[in-house]
């Protein structure tokens, strides 16, 4: 019974052990995972709807008796696809895995950023394990979205998102937060067990060097636009209680900072 006792691991593969259920059987060699609300799960089964049901029948073209991951924060599934339609996946759930999760995951808070620069962060920080970002407008910030126009942005940011989440195999569903100023951001410090905002005029405090001093619980991971945070920002910034880093001698772009960032704050934490 798939509802016994579940094993515990960590690495989130495609494969496993010859006639496991978690052994991948498909025609192809790639095993998505979609992921699920454990509210919709009835005995052995769920549905996917809507536009996760769409990408599996549409884009995937995966057909009836196909295996798919499934996660819902907890649990790794295995399920096989009974039938389809063109809006409706019914799945039988054939084994489950107990998720080992990793170290608590840094939150990015970005400013907005011009052209596609912006999702390119968004997919990328999905990618490396980010499981939330807060989006603000800072001095120096060059598209400043109308409020009509800011909802029909995050929708298409969370939908960036979450095909980044399906694709790298993430076990809970990335959070997108409204856009706020700088300084409303900076109000909410007190909410984090540190804040590191990199900014390419500090020469001496190294990414590694403050992170080593920081308790990374709930870490929040700050960069600016692409002209940069102004020296009032940044004091503001450091009175708040932020510590300012150098990521190195090179003036990195906006969106190389911040996945740079990201990629070095999860070595750090043990989770590349």
């Amino acid at each position: 019974d798939f509802l016994g006792r579940p094993k515990k691991y960590r690495v989130l593969s495609a494969s496993s052990a010859p006639g496991s259920q978690f052994e991948n059987t498909n025609r192809r060699k790639f095993m998505p995972q979609f992921l699920i609300d454990s509210r919709n799960i009835q005995g052995n089964t769920t549905t996917l709807t809507g536009n996760e049901a769409k990408h599996l029948i549409k884009v995937l073209r995966y057909k009836k008796g196909d295996r798919v991951f499934l996660s819902d924060g907890q649990y790794q599934y295995v399920s096989v696809i009974e039938s389809l339609s063109g809006k409706t996946v019914n799945l039988k759930l054939l084994d489950r895995k107990l998720l080992q999760k990793a170290a608590p995951s840094p939150i990015l808070g970005i400013s907005l950023l011009k052209h596609d620069h912006l999702e390119l962060v968004l997919q990328k920080g999905v990618e490396l394990g980010v499981g939330e970002f807060i989006l603000f407008i800072s001095e120096r910030t060059i598209p400043h979205y109308h409020e009509s126009a800011t909802p029909k942005k995050l929708a298409r940011f969370e939908k960036i998102a979450m095909e980044a989440a399906k694709q790298s195999g993430m076990i809970t569903p990335p959070k997108i937060d409204p856009v706020i100023s700088f300084e409303a951001l900076v109000k909410n410090f007190d909410g984090f067990s540190g804040v590191m905002l990199a900014w390419e005029e500090e020469k001496e405090s190294s990414f590694n060097t403050v992170f080593q001093t920081l308790d990374p619980t709930k870490l929040l991971l700050i960069i600016g636009p692409e002209g940069g945070f102004t020296k009032e920002e940044v004091a503001l910034a450091e009175k708040n209680g932020a510590k300012i880093v150098t990521l190195g001698r090179q003036i990195l772009r906006a969106e190389t900072a911040a996945i740079t960032t990201l990629a070095l704050c999860q070595y750090e934490l043990g989770n590349l």
